[in-house]
């Protein structure tokens, strides 16, 4: 079943610190998140448009499946799930001066990474949904709206194998790149 979502975006001034607009103040779309589905929801969804199963058979599924996931991601496995995509783990860390400083001491910090496959690539999602500019308020950044969570402008392309880290991604990107 083909379906066409209806992706928002809202306009932001940046001043990207690299590339070739580097320190020129420019104009980005920037994705916006009008709502979060949180897990309940998902599940209700997904009980709700034709599956077989109980709304409590899903929710087992998921939340077995996503404990198992993590599980699996922690013990340094990339785990592949269907077309949705490949998900592994990455650190950020200090900066040593050798290679005998660089230690489990040295690790800042963990990462989920999601890398997209051909069915979900950049160039796939751009055809299942249509761009909308955004006219409501959804938070407050000093200019009434949130969302995004991007840096710089414009998209990378990654060929269906960036990443997404945290809270945001960089180059103005989607974060399934």
């Amino acid at each position: 079943m083909e379906q066409k979502g209806t992706l928002k975006y809202r306009k932001v001034q940046r001043t990207p610190q690299t590339g070739e607009n580097a320190g020129k103040k420019k104009w980005y779309a920037a994705a916006v998140t009008d709502r979060e589905v949180d897990f309940e929801g998902f599940v209700s969804h997904i009980s709700d448009h034709g599956s077989p199963y109980s709304r409590g058979t899903i929710h087992g599924v998921l939340m077995d499946a996503l404990d198992h996931l993590q599980e699996l991601i922690l013990d340094g496995k990339s785990v592949r799930l269907s077309d949705l995509g490949l998900f592994s783990i990455g650190m950020s860390s200090k900066a040593e001066d050798t290679k005998e400083k660089v230690t489990a001491a040295s690790v800042e910090g963990v990462h989920l990474i999601v890398r997209n496959t051909k069915s979900w690539s950049n160039t796939e999602l751009r055809k299942k949904c249509k761009i909308q500019e955004y006219g409501g308020n959804i938070g407050t950044d000093g200019e009434g709206t949130t969302g995004g969570g991007t840096t710089g402008g414009g998209t990378e392309q990654g060929g269906g194998s960036g990443t997404s880290q945290g809270g945001g991604t960089q180059g103005g990107g989607d974060g399934l790149e």
